[in-house]
Order: C-alpha cells, then sequence, then structure tokens
C-alpha cells in the first residue's frame, strides 16, 4: 500500500473590514508556490512571536503597571509618572528618610496621643520594635522570654491600638 504524503498547511486570521471579525485563512503547502519550507518558516515566526510574548508577560513589572494607570487615572493622588521618577530620588526610600518636615503629622500626633494609654511595658516594646528596629529575638533574649511571647504581644498592643483609633472614629 502506498505511502498517503502529509498535507502541510498554515493558518493565520485576517480581520475583515467588510464582515467586521477575523477570517482564518489557510495556506496549503504545494498550492500557490507555497513549499513546505515556507511553511516551516512562518510555524517558526509564530513559535518565536508566542516565546516573545510569553516572556514578555513573565517578566511584567505589574507594581510600576499599576502606578503608571493610577497616575493617569488620577495625577493629583500620586508622587508623578513612575517612569519619569525612576530618574529622581522621590521614589528613593532614602530621600523619605533624609526629608525633613516642620509640619506636624496629625496621624503620628493622635498616634502618639493614644499611646499614653498603654502599660509603660507596652510603650517600651513599641519604641523597641520600630523605633529602634530592633528584631523581636533580640528583644526575647533580653527579656528571657520567647519569640512567640514577643510577637503575641506585639499583636495585641496593635489590636488594642487599631481600636482605640477605631473609638476615636480615626480608622
Amino acid at each position: 500500500m502506498a505511502k498517503k504524503k502529509q498535507i502541510i498547511n498554515y493558518t493565520y486570521w485576517h480581520w475583515d473590514e467588510e464582515a467586521k471579525k477575523t477570517l482564518p485563512i489557510t495556506i496549503t503547502a504545494g498550492q500557490d508556490s507555497v513549499t513546505e519550507e515556507h511553511i516551516i518558516m512562518l510555524n517558526d515566526f509564530d513559535h518565536a512571536a508566542d516565546l516573545g510574548d510569553r516572556y514578555e508577560q513573565e517578566n511584567r513589572d505589574y507594581a510600576t503597571e499599576n502606578k503608571k494607570s493610577k497616575f493617569e487615572n488620577d495625577p493629583d493622588d500620586c508622587i508623578g509618572d513612575p517612569i519619569e521618577n525612576l530618574g529622581t530620588r522621590k521614589t528613593d526610600p532614602a530621600f523619605f528618610l533624609e526629608e525633613k518636615s516642620d509640619e506636624p503629622k496629625p496621624l503620628v500626633e493622635q498616634l502618639l496621643t493614644l499611646m499614653e494609654k498603654l502599660t509603660p511595658q507596652q510603650i517600651d516594646l513599641i519604641y523597641d520594635l520600630f523605633g529602634s528596629q530592633r528584631q523581636l529575638t533580640e528583644i526575647a533574649k533580653e527579656d528571657g522570654t520567647s519569640v512567640t511571647a514577643i510577637h503575641n504581644r506585639k499583636s495585641k498592643i496593635i489590636a488594642r491600638l487599631r481600636k482605640l483609633f477605631a473609638d476615636q472614629g480615626i480608622l
């Protein structure tokens, strides 16, 4: 029995303006001077384009895209175009740390007022964690307790402060 020759086709999609939709166009090797090499080359082009799209998708920076979208939708609520800010210090964390603000921050003032309702030990723990930026393990070793105990204390203090803020109608 004779072996059937396999027909090689290539299908691409073309926008039809009259039909207002994409329609398939099939190219067959051996017709209209199209060779198998042409079909293989078109498949290679498609494969390379698909890989490029995949790599682009995998390496997208959604954070920057979201910032750019937010800037386009509400420019008053942003510090500027994130792409343009890449060359400036506006987005550098060191810039914010070095920046001196003469204006008192009302939320910080309210936090300090509410912290007066905490015990001295709780205030010390908050200053150790957030003011001195010490690690839980370091504080636990100094206190002679476990890291879990320090973590639980921190969680309870934060929950208490949240409740105090909520009672004040702040958060």
